[in-house]
């Protein structure tokens, strides 16, 4: 039993001595462990030169190394290195790990250098995690990681990196996790991650990206995980997110989405979905969540002006099991949300639930909950509050026979509106109503009709029944718009009173003559149009037609011809209306013409000037021909008063690299 006793610390002291028999002994400030060496916090201004060969594991992380004029020490077998934490500068145009050939993790997190150069990485082509966390770096080289195949994780975030090209993962084929959150992207383009096939895990939340191409994710195939959440999106990238067959986790949380629309997420393999924190949100509506068969959690909680889901927004989701709905401003949620199979755990507390028949199945499904297809998790929470009063009352304790079968529809965020828009925007309206039968939704509009499906034209059209969406907006769509909610128990109603102003455009005269006036515009409403139409005609004379000029968006002048000398005209800018056929003026403007001996003086002055360029260009070209000459002249006696001379002198003016020019090869590059 002693023997084993003495082999068992025999064994680590012979493997110790064996690693650092040949080695240096270990740096000083320094400890040493089997295969590691801890320099860690320190208070190092550089990487100690004294390191053990055989080490495998170098950490030098909360110092104060600030470069690398001392090129890293020949560690052949070093696996690990940890640098993070430092004073580090910058890194160079050219490989500062040449000696670290075997390197599997490089941690340079916390450092204060700004770019990556290319070459830098050139001799790690066994790094498989490559780490450049929270930093100042703002600009990567596009054939950086060039030859590092093996690199398996990729953490660059927490830095102010803006964009990411394409170039960068040509030879990442094998990355499987790549962290870019807390950066400063703010947009996606197309095929950037095509050649990334076996990315497992993106996250590039706590960016700024407002735009998503439909190709951005394009190559994906075994994408699992994405993070989206804190940017700018503004409504979900369904195109994009379409080749992403195999993800299974999407989070979207704190973007500025307004609306889940019919569709927005149809057909994926997700698992789970997450649209949370959202101050933004205001409605989910029918089918928003559709042909998910895989998807068992949706997160839509802490979205405090949430109004609305609609009674069918989840359509063939066979397998949700949890539906967090908490902390919304929701005043009635339909059981037909919940009604399935399996039995979905649901959270409803925070909201501003209603104490009336759309409360009813609630309370009901409290007392069965052994056979209900529901469980509210944070029972003791739930609350409602009775019309008009703050007081909120424990769902609980409310008597079942109190609660009516039915009630007269309640519109959600049934105050009257004021919208202001512009000439040739568009709009939508939403229009949504909770009660007991389901309410029917139509809209009134100002001229007294109501809309339905017959009625709908270029401009005015009905989506969903609580939806009006115009476009083309004209000053004649000014006016208000009534929403209307009924059942047989009542009805309600909501005004929208509907604002279309002039756009921001304006018109000036430039020049003015006799018989011509050009005009200008300027303004930010320019490019509203694909065209404009210039309309002029005698000022004072209502009766006399417009005459009209078309003119593309791209010009922003015009000279009309032909004009009357000292005659007063009225010029405006403008757009077609197609529907009426008639023309919608955008700024105008009064010009009085220049009268006839105008004219006479721009000609008189013209005939002077034009005789004055005459005269110049005519002695210019005599000068030019004379000094030409003279030059020639005492040339060609030069050179056939002295070939030889001549012949020496060119040739000592030719470099002599030009005789033999080696070529140059690439400066910081792997290849």
């Amino acid at each position: 039993m002693t023997t084993w006793v003495a082999l068992a610390f025999l064994v680590p002291l012979i493997a110790w001595t064996e690693v650092f028999s040949s080695d240096i002994s270990c740096p000083v400030m320094c400890d040493c462990l089997i295969l590691t060496v801890n320099c860690s916090s320190r208070g190092l201004f550089s990487v100690p030169a004294e390191v053990p060969l055989k080490t495998e594991s170098l950490l030098l992380s909360e110092n104060r190394i600030t470069d690398f004029d001392n090129k890293m020490p020949f560690l052949p077998r070093l696996l690990e290195l940890d640098l993070s934490i430092n004073q580090i500068k910058q890194l160079g145009r050219v490989s500062i790990f040449q000696n670290l050939t075997e390197l599997r993790l490089l941690d340079l997190s916390k450092n204060k250098f700004r770019t990556l150069f290319n070459g830098v990485f050139c001799s790690l082509h066994k790094l498989e995690t490559l780490v450049i966390a929270n930093g100042h770096l703002k600009f990567i080289d596009e054939h950086v990681f060039d030859d590092m195949s093996m690199l398996k994780h990729l953490n660059l975030k927490g830095n102010s990196i803006h964009s990411m090209p394409i170039s960068w993962f040509y030879d990442l084929t094998n990355l499987e996790v790549l962290e870019l959150d807390h950066n400063e992207i703010f947009y996606l383009n197309s095929d950037t991650f095509s050649v990334v096939n076996n990315l497992l895990y993106l996250s590039l939340s706590h960016n700024r990206i407002r735009g998503i191409n439909e190709n951005a994710f394009m190559g994906l195939r075994n994408l699992k995980t994405l993070l989206l959440n804190h940017n700018h999106v503004t409504e979900v990238p369904s195109a994009a997110l379409q080749p992403l067959k195999q993800l299974k986790v999407l989070v979207l949380d704190a973007n500025p989405i307004t609306q889940l629309g019919t569709n927005n997420f149809n057909g994926f393999a997700v698992e789970e979905i997450s649209l949370s924190n959202t101050t933004t949100l205001q409605m989910v509506d029918r089918g928003a969540f559709r042909d998910l068969i895989n998807l068992e959690k949706v997160f839509l909680h802490n979205n405090i002006n949430l109004q609305y889901v609609d009674p069918h927004a989840f359509i063939n989701v066979p397998k949700l099991k949890i539906l967090l709905l908490h902390k919304n401003n929701l005043s009635a949620l339909s059981h037909e949300i919940v009604n399935r199979r399996p039995t979905v755990h649901l959270t409803l507390y925070g909201n501003p639930l209603l104490c009336d028949c759309n409360i009813r199945w609630i309370r009901n499904t409290l007392e069965q909950s052994d056979n209900s297809s529901v469980v509210f998790l944070d029972l003791d929470k739930l609350r409602c509050s009775q019309h008009h009063k703050l007081n909120f009352f424990p769902l609980k304790s409310l008597d079942l026979a109190n609660i009516s079968a039915q009630c007269e529809p309640v519109l959600v965020d049934s105050l009257n509106e004021t919208v202001e828009t512009k000439i040739g925007e568009s709009h939508e309206f939403e229009c949504r109503a909770f009660g007991i039968p389901q309410p029917r939704i139509y809209w009134i509009l100002p001229s007294g009709a109501v809309l339905n499906e017959s009625n709908n034209g270029l401009q005015v059209q009905g989506k969903h029944p609580g939806t009006l969406a115009l476009y083309h907006l004209k000053p004649k769509h000014s006016g208000v718009y009534q929403c209307v909610a009924e059942n047989k128990v009542g009805l309600a109603s909501k005004n929208i009173a509907l604002q279309v102003e002039n756009v921001d455009i304006g018109l000036f005269p430039q020049r003015v003559s006799s018989t011509f006036v050009t005009v200008v515009w300027n303004g930010t409403a320019r490019n509203n149009f694909p065209e404009y139409d210039i309309l002029y005609r005698i000022d004072n004379q209502p009766r006399e037609k417009y005459k009209t000029v078309t003119v593309s968006y791209v010009y922003r002048s015009y000279t009309i011809n032909n004009l009357e000398p000292d005659t007063s005209y009225k010029f405006c800018i403008a757009v077609k209306d197609e529907e009426d056929g008639d023309y919608i003026q955008l700024s105008c403007t009064h010009v009085q013409t220049r009268d006839l001996s105008f004219i006479m003086q721009g000609i008189y002055t013209s005939s002077n000037v034009a005789v004055a360029v005459v005269l110049g260009i005519v002695a210019g070209l005599l000068l030019t021909v004379c000094f030409v000459s003279v030059v020639a002249k005492k040339y060609r006696q030069r050179h056939y008063e002295t070939p030889e001379k001549s012949l020496i002198s060119h040739m000592a003016h030719v470099p002599p690299e030009n005789f033999n020019s080696p070529l140059m090869s690439g400066v910081g590059s792997c290849r």
